[in-house]
């Protein structure tokens, strides 16, 4: 895990420590959840894309060229 350091408005911290309480959880644990749920789907979109990528530089000759998807697109 990586540490970082955020900036909160006096008013938000003061609501999220008392959140963070009333679910008997850290701070912490209750930001990182928000962000977690906030950008679940790009993660996963990254996700993929990462997997993607690992399969084309393993055999790059699977590939279809972009003209040839577009080609076969069109004729369906």
């Amino acid at each position: 895990m990586t540490r970082t350091m955020i900036y909160l408005p006096e008013e938000l911290h003061r609501a999220l420590r008392h959140l963070a309480v009333e679910r008997d959880t850290s701070l912490t644990g209750l930001i990182r959840e928000a962000v977690e749920v906030l950008y679940r789907e790009d993660l996963e979109d990254l996700r993929v894309g990462r997997q993607r990528l690992k399969e084309y530089l393993a055999h790059p000759d699977r590939t279809t060229s972009y003209e040839r998807y577009r080609a076969r697109r069109h004729a369906a």
